[in-house]
């Protein structure tokens, strides 16, 4: 009795309109036509995308349907003239291979001669997942290679900063482009590699320098002037400063005191570009100082001595500032409790009678947040309860059973995370975050990070049962060994968000998480 023939399907792609109108697609045809019946097996489909790219990203509806029909079995091997008419780039090649594997279906290439249903092609789709793996592994010895070549190169890398913009006029993106830009809409004025001056933004960069060097204005009285302040365009035109704002984060609105920091703070004012550098896992060393300054491909909005006056003129200010704040009472959760409306950080204030946090974009005079101030005293004494409520039931024999049971969880969940990037259904900076979650995670759960564990414990126990005995200082430096966030909504306490060193504790009593390792609080009531 012969074998029953293996079920073929054609796989066609053309990466223009105009190839739909040449000969592309009926040449693609041929050859597969012509291997299917060298091979002996049946062909029972074509499936077309005509015009669209095979590119990451790129949405081609006759080649997921192909998928689909994968998955429910229909056919057993997929043939196609040439790999690149399947995938262009390795990692959705591999990703999809391996997707096809488990439904049993197969990949064949007329110009590669490549055939995964043979022993020889199966071998092959083994390398090419340890390339895969490799790919991986090198990812953040390149991306730092990379940003360093950048800058030296001169160009910025990363989000433009307030004040410039990419000069693709035509096809404008920018937040403060539509209704604000004067030259949204007209043609391009930069090839989008370099960094041109915003117009409007521009002006706002270069009162806030200009303002500061006199002596007599604060960061607050900056941002205060700046909101509103009115800038005339070339038509006579009038519009209003305000802050770029970031594309679902925050919203273009009045200025603040953190941002006038930021930004008089920022040498790429002066044309050059700092490059900071990256730590072990590829990641920009946050507020650490440039390691290099190269020459920018970008103009100067402010002179070089400019920007040493006002960067000599901060500290002194400062000083003055603190020796007026003095006697201000500290504020335990300053830079830990955050608005959970908009995420911004919670500061605390006083009004001579109570101590409260108060969401600092409503202290900027935002209309776009409605949090309530808190009080102070109640929210760090539940805060703190919290804490204690936690370290009392621990345990730690089962501390270190259950973390070795997180471990395995963070190693599947990395795992997942490869998978999803390989296949282009989450980019690179979602997965740099995901991996420096891992790492954390990972050395926080050792045997050796688990004795330090131990002993946080053993202290926060003793410290915590003496609460009230210790200066606002004092309580700050011990919340902070504890938690890196918590965030109230209203007059509730929603969730607080661990530090590395205390996530062991937390697996060691089994309580319930929510997002990143943050903990549940069931919307405790803090005043």
């Amino acid at each position: 009795m012969l074998p029953t023939p293996l079920r073929a399907v054609g796989y066609r792609r053309v990466s223009s309109q105009e190839q739909t109108e040449g000969h592309s697609l009926d040449a693609q045809t041929t050859h597969i036509q012509n291997f299917i019946q060298s091979q002996g097996w049946s062909l029972i489909q074509l499936y077309t995308d005509a015009g669209i790219s095979a590119k990451k990203g790129s949405q081609r509806p006759a080649f997921e349907q192909m998928l689909k029909d994968a998955q429910k079995g229909q056919f057993d091997v997929i043939v196609v003239d040439k790999i690149d008419r399947f995938y262009r780039h390795l990692t959705g090649l591999l990703t999809a291979l391996e997707q096809l594997n488990g439904y049993s279906v197969s990949l064949a290439s007329v110009q590669e001669k490549l055939d995964l249903t043979t022993p020889w092609g199966k071998l092959m789709l083994t390398v090419l997942g340890m390339l895969a793996e490799i790919y991986i592994d090198n990812l953040r010895q390149e991306t730092k290679k990379g940003h360093r070549q950048r800058a030296r190169a001169g160009y910025w890398g990363g989000e433009i900063p307030y004040g410039y913009c990419r000069g693709l006029c035509s096809d404008c993106k920018h937040p403060n482009g539509k209704d604000y830009c004067p030259n949204y809409g007209c043609p391009n004025l930069s090839d989008g590699k370099r960094m041109i001056t915003h117009p409007v933004e521009s002006i706002g960069v270069k009162l806030m320098f200009e303002w500061y060097a006199t002596g007599q204005t604060s960061m607050s009285a900056i941002a205060d002037k700046l909101t509103g302040y009115k800038v005339t365009l070339p038509d006579g035109t009038e519009v209003a400063l305000r802050q770029k704002g970031h594309v679902g984060h925050l919203h273009q609105g009045p200025f603040s005191k953190d941002v006038v920091r930021n930004i008089l703070g920022r040498i790429t004012y002066t044309g050059k570009i700092a490059y900071i550098g990256t730590d072990e896992r590829g990641k920009f060393r946050s507020r650490k100082p440039p390691i290099e300054i190269y020459q920018g491909q970008h103009p100067a909005l402010v002179s070089q001595e400019l920007f040493d006056k006002v960067n000599e003129l901060r500290p002194l200010l400062a000083s003055t500032a603190n020796k007026k704040a003095r006697k201000a009472r500290s504020y335990p959760l300053t830079g830990v409790l955050k608005c959970g409306l908009c995420g911004a950080n919670m500061r605390g204030v006083s009004s001579g009678i109570y101590y409260s946090y108060v969401c600092g974009v409503r202290i900027d005079h935002s209309p776009h947040c409605k949090q309530n101030s808190v009080r102070a005293f109640k929210t760090e004494e539940k805060i703190a309860g919290m804490i204690g409520e936690i370290v009392s039931r621990a345990d730690e024999g089962k501390t270190f059973d259950l973390s070795q049971q997180q471990l395995v969880k963070v190693e599947e969940r990395y795992s997942r995370v490869q998978e999803l990037y390989l296949s282009g259904q989450i980019g690179r900076e979602q997965y740099e975050t995901e991996l420096e979650s891992y790492e954390n995670g990972q050395k926080a759960l050792r045997p050796e990070k688990l004795r330090a564990t131990i002993a946080l414990l053993d202290h926060l126990r003793t410290e915590l049962s003496r609460w009230d005995a210790h200066s606002p200082i004092e309580k700050k430096r011990l919340l902070r060994l504890a938690l890196e966030g918590a965030w109230v909504r209203g007059n509730a306490l929603v969730g607080l968000q661990p530090s590395i060193a205390f996530l062991p504790i937390l697996v060691g009593i089994g309580l319930s998480t929510c997002g990143e390792s943050g903990i549940r609080t069931h919307d405790r009531f803090c005043g």
